[in-house]
């Protein structure tokens, strides 16, 4: 472990500006300077700024897309990490926020409540398998991933992790990450299961969702939200 390159990370992370880009970026899509400007209550001058150090740091990566500058998480690691600290802090904040904390994108994966009850049924049934960093389908959770067109042969082959154990922030549990939990976020949206909200992490079930999550897993929604009541 270099305590120098943590010390420097540690640094790039522990200031309020850089912080609130970084979690901006958690819900996995690419971001303008202006944009993080806003979203981190700074000057242009100063997102600049913060947003060099970012990329010097490596935690941040740029691309172009039109005449635009779009700035994204560097990795899932990147995202794994500003979870958990998130996870350490005091999250007494999170019961004004219903919304994301029943659900929202972690980077490219679902956080919240319904991850974590998705979680709990997963192993429930068997169709999961904890391991110390991680999770594992067994037999049958490949077969009822079949159900929803996903195929964890071709998962594995990806040059990602496969199903990391990611803590979520405001429950303070392991969600799904990994190329297992972008798997299954990705059919969540095609499903039209859940639908991103505009401007925030947050994602909202839809009808078809609150069917979809009880006929396959057994997940009863509206009891999920009245705990959070």
């Amino acid at each position: 472990m270099d305590v120098t390159s943590i010390t420097n990370i540690a640094g790039l992370i522990g200031e309020a500006g850089r912080i609130q880009m970084l979690t901006t970026l958690l819900d996995g899509n690419g971001h303008s300077a202006s944009e993080l400007a806003i979203a981190a209550s700074v000057s242009p001058q100063t997102a600049s700024s913060h947003l060099s150090k970012l990329l010097s740091g490596g935690l941040v990566v740029s691309e172009r897309s039109g005449r635009q500058r779009l700035f994204r998480l560097k990795n899932a690691d990147v995202a794994v990490a500003i979870e958990a600290l998130g996870a350490l802090a005091d999250n007494s904040a999170a019961s004004s926020m219903p919304e994301m904390r029943f659900a929202r994108t972690c980077y490219d994966h679902l956080g919240g409540v319904l991850a974590i009850a998705l979680r709990n049924e997963l192993l429930r049934r068997g169709a999961l398998r904890q391991r110390k960093d991680a999770f594992t389908v067994t037999p049958l959770g490949t077969q009822l991933l079949r159900t929803l067109d996903i195929d964890t042969d071709l998962l594995h082959r990806l040059r990602r992790s496969f199903a990391h154990k990611c803590l979520d922030w405001t429950e303070r549990h392991h969600h799904i990450g990994g190329a297992m939990g972008a798997a299954l976020l990705a059919r969540f949206l095609e499903m039209n299961w859940v639908a991103r909200v505009r401007e925030t992490r947050a994602v909202r079930l839809t009808h078809a969702g609150e069917r979809g999550f009880e006929h396959v897993f057994g997940i009863r929604c509206a009891a999920l939200r009245a705990r959070l009541i």
